[in-house]
């Protein structure tokens, strides 16, 4: 379970009931994974579950256990990072161990080669002989061996130290970067969209420079859901990405922003041109198809409808902004769908 979860006891135990009883209502299975996303939702622990959950309910999608699995997996499943997590603390471990032997070794070694190296001193000054100075040489030379080889054996536990650092730092970026990845659309998700939208605000406000919003929400999506079943509605949002991921370039950022709603933000672009952009990427999504992959047989094809802002940077924050943006689009919506709305 999520560490957020911090409610008092009562408050607990009423989101507790209020899970269970949800559960029971939808005729999904007790498990722990639905327990935890109804739990989150009546806690009010994740803003992104209780927004998924609010709109496949006001859109009356029915809360199959596949779809519940799907938001537990894409907004709650910390499973690959308590993997990684797990797997870092064992490399962290062992690399710790290994630097204190070595630590240690190194310690030793110095200490007897500089007592070594104290003798022979002591000797040279009282040698009377060249055979004695031979005999003292070789020794220093021995030791001096030692202490290379030693030093060898040092830098190669080193270097082990740094390879397994080197691939647990590689997986910790890769689970980094899987955390901000929609898995059913392969394009960004909400978490990157918090992140990237205060970064290009920021930006566009520096410079003086324009950044539009543009939200976007696949039309009539409830129907493809009753008429086909929530595999072709998954097919139809992997559809909406791709056509997205085709058509933007630079650093124009799209991202699925929960359900059927996706967001496009383009930086350095003013309302009109983001107006035309909004345009292309409703044509683009409207020329592709949706197959029956056995049959090859043509379903239906899917609309769009887009709301665009313009962030008034010298007056307006940011919260304010994408819900200009996100009444533009129900206005698009309520004009008949298929069409673009630019406020002003």
């Amino acid at each position: 379970m999520n560490d957020d979860y911090n409610q008092p006891h009562d408050q607990a135990k009423k989101c507790a009931s209020e899970a269970f009883s949800r559960i029971d209502r939808e005729g999904l299975p007790a498990t722990p994974d639905m327990f935890e996303l109804f739990y989150c939702y009546y806690s009010q622990a994740n803003s992104e579950v209780v927004r998924s959950i609010d709109i496949m309910a006001a859109q009356k999608f029915e809360l199959t256990i596949d779809r519940c699995r799907e938001l537990h997996k894409r907004l709650l499943n910390s499973d690959k990072s308590k993997e990684t997590l797990a797997k870092a603390e064992q490399i962290v471990g062992e690399t710790l161990d290994d630097v204190g032997d070595m630590f240690d070794s190194v310690r030793s070694s110095n200490e007897g080669f500089s007592d070594s190296m104290d003798s022979i001193n002591v000797n040279i000054t009282s040698a009377v002989s060249e055979e004695q100075l031979k005999k003292l040489l070789a020794n220093v030379m021995n030791e001096t061996q030692k202490m290379v080889s030693e030093n060898q054996t040092l830098e190669q536990k080193l270097e082990k130290s740094s390879s397994k650092m080197k691939q647990l730092k590689e997986e910790m970026e890769a689970v980094r970067e899987q955390a901000y990845i929609d898995s059913l659309t392969g394009i960004a998700n909400r978490k990157r969209f918090d992140l990237e939208v205060e970064t290009l605000a920021a930006d566009a406000k520096e410079k003086k420079q324009p950044l539009c919003a543009v939200f976007m929400d696949i039309d009539h999506f409830k129907s493809f859901n009753d008429a086909y079943g929530h595999q072709i509605g998954d097919q139809v949002l992997r559809l909406v990405a791709r056509a997205f991921q085709e058509s933007l370039k630079g650093k124009d950022f799209a991202c699925r922003y929960g359900g059927e709603e996706f967001v496009v933000l383009l930086p350095n672009t003013p309302k009109e041109g983001a107006g035309k952009i909004a345009n292309i990427l409703r044509e683009s999504v409207k020329s592709k198809e949706i197959r029956n992959r056995k049959t090859g047989e043509v379903l239906t094809r899917v609309t769009i409808s887009a709301g665009v802002a313009e962030m008034k940077l010298d007056e307006e924050e940011i919260q304010g902004w994408i819900e200009r943006a996100d009444k533009a689009l129900y206005q698009a919506k309520r004009k008949g769908r298929d069409c673009v709305v630019v406020t002003d």
